[in-house]
């Protein structure tokens, strides 16, 4: 570039200094966002697969109908590890159990995962704060239950034994297990214990890891995993005569919430993305503005010799200083909430977080974004003002054609009622059509992103008033083991505030086609992904789910069972309503017919629904249940608390062991917990969007006012008072606020629609309520016109202090 095309440069960036300040805010704020949705989404994938990893997981879990004891389990071990394709085996347990602290029985639940004492930990491992094995009469607490239970190390536990004897531990240490979705989330606390300490001590899960075919390295292929496990599974039945009651086969390397960050992380990255693209748009257009203004010094520079090439270097060399100012100034705070995002998802996940810097790709695509997206956006504006000829840049006045908006309300102003006023603001804001619907977009993408999230946030609040509404109970209680439906219903009973009682069995099953073995993808935690059937009580309270093919039971059905959509397409997609299918109850198969499948969200339900005398027909047990839902008189937490602990009491002196009574709270506790991130899915992307919409009204006053230039001077030179021409201006504005305002409604309600059933089938397995936030929508106009306002009162000031001089000299 030359010496006198530098010179220019620098003038032209004196001179417009507040417009390519706007232009660089624009930019930094969107690829602010973009970045560091970009660092975090970089970051995230290997720090949870490192944590995962660590603990050297399984490929998959064979669960033994009975368990055996640890030196048995250990020779069965060794036999599986010469099986094709078996890389690695261990033998454990696992059991829920409650938990007391000097008599008092605490409200949430303890998973205790179980290893043998002299278990090398090659897989299924964790770290500690202690030495492994624990010694008898000590146990191991993860580190993020501690809180949820309230206990501290030292502290002396109580819990029931599977054999139903009641064992006094110690807490010697603590766990750190990111395989396990957080203790909070799920309201369960997690403890390790060896079996040394279990009287008697009895193992039921064959823990494997499978190979990649001819490697030494886990497979990450499921049906790879879910043959080989199989292959197993029938050798353990056919020549060692054990039953398997179900092969847990969860996606391979996983962590069981990783879905959740993955899933807000792009869709952030998408609006994020759309703010940056729409932002870019905005400098283009905000460059062309400047380009006409500068069509006479365009002519000019050719007139005296400049070449086409030198003006499109010394434009493009304009917009590279915006877009690397923008840059620059955006590296830093995109940095700052990559590692804030990614922190606060790992806490999410349950994993703790390690080192946070993003990888080197990550920033090479911010820089490489920042740069290369302006200039790429402002090449057709260059090139056209470049090409102009001398002759066309003298005759150009900067003036526009009239529309057919700005000719009927130029006649509207010929009428003696009307306010020239807001007609003159109404025909100068469609005046430059371009114009007016890249700003109105602008406005109307913020506002359909804003009114969307606020609308999903009350789709979410109605799904979480859904789900209270159906646990109509107010205290549900976990028996140890099964015990006779009248002595459990009459106990409960006895109790003072019960005014409802109902009875259920929920027992975790396998689930599989004729002829085939139980697969599932139940993860450790033995929640996300399990089948559990629940025998439906012929005087429950609740309507049934909502109905996707076939009929509800009968009542005394046998043989008949009922299928969530969930269940259903991950285990057996290929049945139906009026199929056969085999329920592994206790490791025995019997073949049912499915007469239905409802609609259920995930974690709402078991998966799998009989009536009482259908389930004691196939187990050839009397009708059992292990589970009772309390109405009570009073629906209050202190009357629930009161009424759980009574029936704790009555049942355990009717001998009846109960492992857990407890408030309806902590079931919906978890509910929400689950369903929290999700308002950040949108609400995170309005603010860059509304930012640069803000920024696009601001550009586009001022560059209307600019081209009326002889316009207000006219104005000023006939009498117009500044407070007149400041109204007009200021009217302008407010306009396209609105009008922002009204085009944002179809997208809204769309945005809305697609994006509660998209997110709602990625995190409940069926879409979320429809609800439209009028609030929201009454927030973002009032934010609309305020921020129009302010976003026009420099215009609207530079209006009014036109001079006549000023406006007779400008070209």
């Amino acid at each position: 570039m030359s010496g006198l095309m530098g010179v220019k440069l620098r003038r032209d960036l004196r001179a417009s200094w507040s417009r390519f300040a706007l232009m660089v805010v624009a930019l930094a704020v969107s690829l602010t966002v973009f970045g560091g949705l970009l660092l975090a989404w970089a970051s995230i994938g290997g720090q949870t697969s490192g944590a995962y990893m660590s603990t050297e997981p399984a490929s998959a879990t064979i669960v033994l109908d009975q368990g055996i004891d640890p030196a048995r389990m250990a020779a069965l071990v060794e036999q599986t590890l010469k099986r094709p394709g078996v890389l690695r085996a261990s033998g454990r347990t696992q059991f829920d159990a409650a938990v007391s602290i000097g008599g008092r029985v605490l409200s949430v639940p303890l998973q205790v995962f179980v290893a043998a004492a002299d278990d090398p930990m090659r897989m299924v491992r964790f770290d500690l704060k202690g030495s492994w094995p624990p010694a008898p009469g000590e146990i191991l607490i993860g580190g993020d239950s501690l809180g949820l239970l309230g206990v501290r190390p030292d502290d002396e536990l109580t819990l029931t034994s599977p054999g139903g004897q009641p064992l006094r531990l110690r807490v010697s240490g603590t766990v750190y297990d990111p395989s396990l979705a957080p203790s909070p989330q799920e309201q369960r606390g997690h403890a390790f214990l060896s079996a040394a300490s279990l009287r008697p001590a009895l193992l039921d899960q064959l823990k494997i890891q499978v190979a990649e075919p001819g490697q030494r390295t886990p497979a990450r292929d499921r049906e790879q995993v879910v043959a080989a496990a199989g292959d197993v599974g029938a050798w353990l039945q056919r020549d060692l005569g054990l039953a398997v009651a179900e092969i847990q086969v969860p996606t391979p390397y996983a962590h069981p919430h990783q879905w959740q960050a993955d899933v807000l992380l792009l869709s952030l990255m998408a609006g994020g993305a759309a703010a940056l693209l729409l932002s870019t748009i905005l400098v283009a257009n905000m460059l062309n503005n400047l380009f006409t203004q500068h069509i006479p010094q365009i002519g000019i520079m050719k007139a005296i010799g400049a070449s086409a090439r030198s003006i499109r270097r010394l434009y493009l060399t304009m917009v590279l200083l915006v877009a690397a100012a923008a840059t620059l100034l955006a590296l830093t705070p995109a940095t700052l909430i990559g590692r804030y995002l990614l922190e606060t998802l790992l806490q999410i996940l349950g994993i703790q977080s390690g080192d946070l810097a993003a990888p080197w790709w990550a920033y090479t695509g911010i820089v490489a974004v920042g740069l290369a997206l302006p200039p790429l956006m402002a090449l057709m504006p260059v090139l056209r003002a470049s090409r102009i000829t001398v002759r066309a840049a003298i005759d150009h006045r900067g003036g526009s054609e009239p529309s057919a908006a700005g000719g009927v309300l130029a006649g509207l102003g010929r009428m003696s009622w009307s306010d020239r006023g807001l007609l003159m603001a109404l025909r100068n804001t469609v005046r430059r059509p371009a114009r007016f619907w890249l700003a109105v977009g602008m406005l109307a993408s913020a506002g359909a992103m804003f009114v969307a999230g606020m609308s999903l946030n009350s789709g979410t609040q109605a799904l979480e008033e859904e789900r209270r509404q159906k646990r109509y109970w107010d205290v549900e209680a976990q028996l140890d083991g099964p015990a006779h439906a009248d002595a459990v219903a009459g106990a409960v009973r006895k109790v003072p505030g019960v005014i409802r009682v109902e009875v259920w069995n929920r027992v975790q099953i396998g689930l599989a086609g004729t002829g085939r073995l139980p697969f599932t993808r139940t993860y450790p935690d033995q929640g996300h992904g399990s089948v559990s059937v629940n025998t439906v009580p012929a005087d429950r309270v609740s309507a049934p789910p909502p109905l996707l093919e076939g009929r509800w039971l009968n009542p005394g059905e046998t043989g008949a069972v009922v299928l969530s959509q969930i269940v259903r397409d991950n285990a057996v997609p290929e049945l139906g309503a009026g199929d056969a299918v085999r329920l592994f109850i206790d490791g025995e198969p019997s073949t049912w017919r499915i007469v239905g499948i409802v609609e259920e969200r995930e974690g709402s339900g078991g998966g799998a629904y009989a009536t009482a005398a259908g389930f004691a027909a196939a187990s050839g047990q009397s009708q059992v249940v292990n589970q009772v839902r309390v109405i009570t008189a009073g629906h209050d937490e202190r009357t629930r608390e009161a009424v759980a602990a009574a029936i704790g009491k009555s049942l355990t002196g009717a001998g009846i062991e109960v492992g857990i009574a407890a408030s309806v709270s902590r079931t919906n506790a978890a509910s929400a917990g689950h369903m929290g991130p999700v308002l950040l899915v949108l609400l995170g992307v309005a603010l860059p969007l509304g930012v640069v919409g803000a920024i696009g009204l601001a550009s586009t006053m001022s560059a209307n006012v600019l081209d009326r230039t002889r316009e207000f001077g006219v104005m000023h030179a006939i009498g117009a008072r500044p407070k007149i021409v400041r109204r007009v201006v200021v009217t302008e504005g407010v306009l396209l606020a609105l009008a922002g305002c009204v085009v944002a409604v179809i997208p809204a309600l769309g945005l809305t629609a697609v994006l509660g059933a998209g997110l709602g089938n990625l995190f409940t397995k069926a879409p979320l309520p429809f609800q439209v936030s009028l609030l929201a929508a009454g927030i973002w106009m009032v934010l609309s016109v305020l921020g129009a306002v302010l976003a026009t009162e420099a215009a609207a000031g530079r209006a009014s202090r036109i001079t006549v001089r000023e406006a007779l000299t400008y070209l």
